[in-house]
């Protein structure tokens, strides 16, 4: 009978515990819980995503300029005139489409026989470059040795052809459409644009320009 006493008595402290415990956990809960929603304007929602950063800086645009535009032989020239800047991946060759103004040619001839005996002659002389018109009008049968921007250097032209022999060679205006090459200079300092128009002053009837770069 005691021993059925001591144990009911220690079931009901067990209970009493059990219950004040349960309490205890239950007020806690409740006071996390007004706690969080006391302080609900403190509340961040992270999604897992960076927050924005500064604006990147905008691309600068690249600046030219431009020197030409040249025949094949003044491009040579002017290559090599550019050579000491070491310009490297910055200097672009590009292809142009100018009106050119002045030639060099040797008047019509009697027939497309006599012009091609007369281009023959001037290889002889160490004229490689000829182009006998083929069409039909004033110029049939004449035989164009250059064809040139500026008078200047149609004249010099000339007197470099006459150097060699050539005597019957004359110089003549006539508006043609032709193929050339210009350069352009990517970002250049202010002492290579400098250069460039000094270098300009030796190939009369360039310019040397701000550009869009290619």
């Amino acid at each position: 009978m005691k021993a059925l006493v001591a144990v009911l008595l220690i079931a009901n402290v067990a209970l009493a515990a059990w219950g004040l415990l349960v309490h205890r956990n239950r007020a806690g809960t409740e006071a996390a819980l007004m706690e969080s929603q006391l302080n609900a304007d403190k509340i961040r929602i992270v999604r897992g995503e960076p927050e924005p950063g500064p604006a990147p800086a905008p691309a600068r645009a690249d600046a030219c300029v431009e020197w030409g535009p040249f025949s094949a032989e003044e491009l040579g020239r002017a290559r090599t005139a550019l050579e000491p800047l070491a310009l490297g991946n910055r200097l672009v060759t590009a292809p142009v489409s100018i009106t050119a103004g002045w030639w060099v040619y040797l008047p019509p001839q009697r027939s497309r026989d006599a012009a091609e005996r007369k281009i023959a002659e001037l290889k002889g002389l160490g004229v490689e470059d000829s182009y006998l018109i083929p069409e039909k009008g004033d110029w049939e049968n004449a035989i164009s040795l250059g064809i040139f921007r500026s008078e200047e250097g149609a004249q010099r032209f000339l007197e470099a052809l006459r150097s060699k022999g050539v005597r019957s060679a004359i110089v003549g205006s006539r508006q043609q459409l032709v193929r050339l090459n210009t350069f352009y200079v990517r970002n250049p300092s202010e002492t290579e644009a400098q250069r460039l128009v000094e270098l300009r002053a030796d190939l009369p009837g360039t310019s040397v320009k701000a550009a869009k770069c290619p």
